[in-house]
C-alpha cells in the first residue's frame, strides 16, 4: 500500500526529530580533566584544618571531585618544621599538577624544592617570607593566601578586655618569618595603647612552658604571635595562664578554640575558599596571579578559658562576637 503524503511528512519530522536528540546527547560538557593536587601542612590545627577542607570544596564546586577527577596527595610534619624539607623533597616526585603550601615554613620548603606551581595558604608576610617579591604583581609559578594578623585590631581588643593591663609578654619564634613579621606589628602599635611590649623567645615547642611562666611574672597578660611554634605550644601556654590567673591572647580562631582567651582572626574558612579558588585558576593553566591578602574581623571568644584564667569577659565584647568557645578543644 503507498503511504499517503501526510504519513511521509511525518516520517520526515519523526525523523528529524530523532537526529536532533542525539545530537542534543552528544553534546554534553567537556569532562573536567584529571589532576593531581599535593597539599602539605605542617601541623594540625583547627584553623589550618579549615582551610584545607574548604579549599577541597571549593574545587568540588569546581567540578573536581575527589576519588573521580581529581586525586589528593595530603601529608602533615605534626608540627616537626624540619620534617617540612623531607615532605617538599617527596611531593617534589608527585608529579602534581600543583602544590599547596600551608603556613610560611612548609610554604619555604616547597618553593626551594618543587618545579611546578605552588599556592600557599595561611602565610603571613609573603613577600618578607621570600616568596613573592610582591603582593599585587603575579609571579608565573607561584601564588597563594595571606592570613596576615590585624594586629592593631587585636591589641584594641587586649585593651578592651583587660583595661588595666600595662606589660604584655609577646612569645614568639625570632626564627620564623611570621614571628619577625609579628613582633615588629606589635611594637608599632603597642606604645599608643598604652602597653609595653616584653620579649619572650622560643626556639621550640617544649620552649612555650618555661617561657611563658618567666613572663607571666614580669607581665599583666600574655599574647601569642603568629608562628608555628607558639601555636604548637598552646596547650603549655594555656596551662601557664590558669595556673597565674592571667589572661592568655592569641590571633586566630582555631587557638582560641584550643584554650585562648580571645582573638580577632582571619576567617580560616573563607581563607581555604580563596585558597580552593586559586588553585583551581592555577589548574586550568593562569599564570601571574597576585597574592590574595585576608582581611581579619572576627571576634573569637572563649568563656571557659576566661572562667579559668580569672577574666570577665565585657559584656560589648560578648555581643560583638562572631563565636563564643564554651570549652577548651584538646
Amino acid at each position: 500500500m503507498k503511504p499517503s503524503k501526510i504519513t511521509g511528512t511525518l516520517l520526515i519530522i519523526a525523523a528529524i526529530g530523532v537526529a536532533a536528540w542525539v545530537v542534543g546527547c552528544t553534546k554534553t560538557e567537556k569532562p573536567v580533566e584529571s589532576k593531581t593536587v599535593a597539599i602539605a601542612t605542617l601541623m594540625a590545627h583547627p584553623a589550618l584544618d579549615a582551610v584545607q577542607e574548604n579549599l577541597k570544596k571549593e574545587l568540588a564546586k569546581e567540578g573536581y571531585i575527589e576519588g573521580q577527577n581529581i586525586r589528593y596527595v595530603v601529608r602533615n610534619a605534626s608540627g616537626q618544621v624540619q620534617l617540612a624539607a623531607n615532605i617538599a623533597s617527596e611531593l617534589a616526585s608527585q608529579n602534581a599538577d600543583v602544590v599547596v603550601a600551608i603556613t610560611t615554613p612548609m610554604a619555604q620548603a616547597i618553593a626551594k624544592t618543587v618545579h611546578v606551581p605552588i599556592v600557599f595558604a595561611a602565610v603571613t608576610d609573603p613577600v618578607g617570607a621570600g616568596l613573592v617579591k610582591s603582593l599585587d604583581q603575579g609571579e608565573e609559578n607561584i601564588t597563594g593566601t595571606s592570613d596576615a594578623w590585624p594586629y592593631e585590631d587585636q591589641l584594641k581588643l587586649i585593651r578592651q578586655i583587660s583595661p588595666n593591663a600595662k606589660r604584655l609578654g609577646v612569645l614568639y619564634n625570632p626564627g620564623e618569618a611570621a614571628s619577625q613579621y609579628g613582633i615588629k606589628e606589635i611594637k608599632k602599635f603597642a606604645p599608643a595603647l598604652g602597653f609595653e611590649v616584653v620579649e619572650g623567645a622560643v626556639s621550640s615547642t617544649t620552649d612555650v612552658y618555661p617561657v611563658a611562666q618567666n613572663l607571666a611574672g614580669r607581665t599583666d597578660a600574655l599574647f601569642l604571635s603568629s608562628d608555628n611554634t607558639v601555636i604548637g605550644g598552646i596547650a603549655s601556654a594555656v596551662k601557664v595562664a590558669v595556673e597565674r590567673k592571667m589572661p592568655l591572647y592569641v590571633g586566630d580562631s582555631g587557638t582560641v578554640e584550643k584554650g585562648g582567651l580571645a582573638a580577632v582572626s582571619v576567617g580560616y574558612a573563607e581563607l581555604g575558599t580563596k585558597t580552593g579558588v586559586l588553585v583551581g585558576r592555577v589548574l586550568k593553566g593562569e599564570k601571574n596571579i597576585p597574592t590574595v591578602v585576608a582581611h581579619g574581623d572576627e571576634i573569637y571568644l572563649n568563656k571557659k578559658a576566661a572562667e579559668l584564667m580569672g577574666v570577665t569577659l565585657p559584656e560589648d565584647v560578648l555581643k560583638r562576637a562572631t563565636k563564643v568557645y564554651e570549652a577548651i578543644k584538646e
